[in-house]
């Protein structure tokens, strides 16, 4: 007896055909979901239609089952904004697409998928991809607007996103804001992942601790303002930004920067950050590779850490690297064993790397510059003053066509 129920169980968590009618199938395969007989389930068995799956997607997850597997029906998901739910791993199989329908997503903050509050949640999807409709959100009767993410998580701990391609967001490709106030995404690992053509930032990072991001590529982000690879922007004094590693990542062709840490809205008083960007790489960004901003005063400007190890900095539209900001007793920013390479062609006045404020805190370990043009390797503009007159310290290898030369700092490097 149970082995004939065993087999009946198999079958509609493997998927095998069994000589039921669709609908019937579907009724027996959601009643073992609900009995809790399988932990296993196809969003299909919820149905599927391909003019909006919806419904179907939605009321899937809602199901609560613990691992739910959304197949590739041949056919792309088109649907409306999705909620995602705690305890629930979502597994999208090789070749699936989940689309924004057409002219839905009216309100500026739909988002395909979202959470919030929700914790232990994982989305892998090596094949997969999240797609919305960016032109479409640009042009009436859409409102402008910059949050409609592909994926925003918000508040929530313990979540692991693999593979997916995010794609034409009408924002972000990965949005990680605050529902709760004080209280960060937890425990956040983003592996493997594209984000590319969306509409303000590949990846936003609002508020975090525990965060890792690895393997993730980030490109070709167009829209509105500020168009980075990845943006560190928090909005209030009490968000965090703690152990975070970006790891063997890539940004290119981004209209903004590569690497944007905008940091203004962090105080003296505010946690101190810990940030860490390693062998990862910017390539034709066009702002810019990398841009930390910070307050300009003590009492402004947040303290922590900012190391860039192992990093290359290749083809930058205008600037290396720049730092604005940072005074005495703020952060502590290194670029160690880092690679600047033809940074800013078209603009021979603005120098690879680009310090204003004191600069203070800055440290450059060993920083190779390969610059063809004839200039200064690095401009230190000194808005306040006062202050020390040489406060950027290290090491930069400036390599051109004929040597190497090494500039030491101090002495004065403006």
């Amino acid at each position: 007896m149970w082995g004939a129920i065993g087999f009946w169980i198999t079958a509609l968590v493997t998927g095998l055909a069994v000589k039921t009618p669709a609908a019937e199938m579907n009724k027996a395969a959601i009643e073992l979901v609900k009995t809790g007989k399988v932990d296993v389930a196809r969003a299909s068995w919820w149905g599927f239609d391909p003019n909006d799956a919806t419904e179907c997607l939605q009321t899937a997850i809602d199901s609560g089952v613990k691992t739910l597997v959304v197949d590739n029906v041949g056919s792309p998901w088109i649907v409306k904004p999705i909620k995602l739910t705690s305890n629930q791993k979502i597994i999208f199989e090789p070749g699936v697409e989940v689309v924004a329908k057409a002219g839905e997503f009216k309100g500026t903050g739909d988002s395909l998928f979202s959470a919030t509050n929700e914790e232990n949640i994982e989305l892998i999807g090596y094949g997969a991809t999240f797609r919305m409709r960016r032109d479409e959100y640009a042009a009436p009767p859409y409102k402008k607007g910059e949050w409609r993410m592909a994926l925003a998580l918000r508040s929530c701990r313990d979540v692991k996103i693999y593979g997916l391609t995010m794609a034409e967001s009408g924002g972000d490709g990965i949005y990680l804001g605050v529902a709760k106030k004080g209280v960060p995404n937890q425990n956040i690992h983003i592996k493997d992942v594209v984000c590319d053509k969306n509409y303000r930032q590949g990846i936003s990072v609002i508020s975090a601790e525990n965060l890792l991001i690895e393997n993730v590529r980030m490109t070709n982000t167009a829209g509105t303002a500020p168009q980075s690879g990845i943006d560190l922007e928090p909005n209030h004094g009490d968000e965090i930004l703690a152990n975070i590693t970006i790891r063997n990542c890539t940004t290119q062709a981004n209209n903004g920067f590569g690497y944007q840490f905008h940091l203004t809205a962090l105080k003296a008083s505010s946690r101190p950050i810990s940030i860490r960007v390693e062998n990862s790489r910017s390539i034709g960004d066009k702002a810019g590779s990398v841009q930390i901003t910070t307050g300009r005063t003590i009492q402004d400007a947040v303290k922590g850490t900012i190391e860039f190890a192992g990093c290359e900095f290749d083809r930058a539209g205008n600037q290396g690297i720049g730092v604005d900001g940072n005074p005495g007793g703020a952060c502590t920013i290194r670029f160690i064993d880092c690679v600047v390479e033809n940074a800013g062609l078209c603009k021979p006045e603005v120098s690879p790397v680009v310090v204003s404020g004191n600069g203070q805190g800055i440290e450059f370990q060993n920083l190779i510059l390969r610059d063809p043009l004839k200039r200064s390797p690095i401009k230190h503009v000194r808005l306040e003053q006062g202050g020390p007159a040489n406060a950027v310290r290290g090491t930069i290898i400036v390599q051109d066509a004929q040597a190497y030369k090494t500039i030491t700092m101090p002495p004065s490097n403006r």
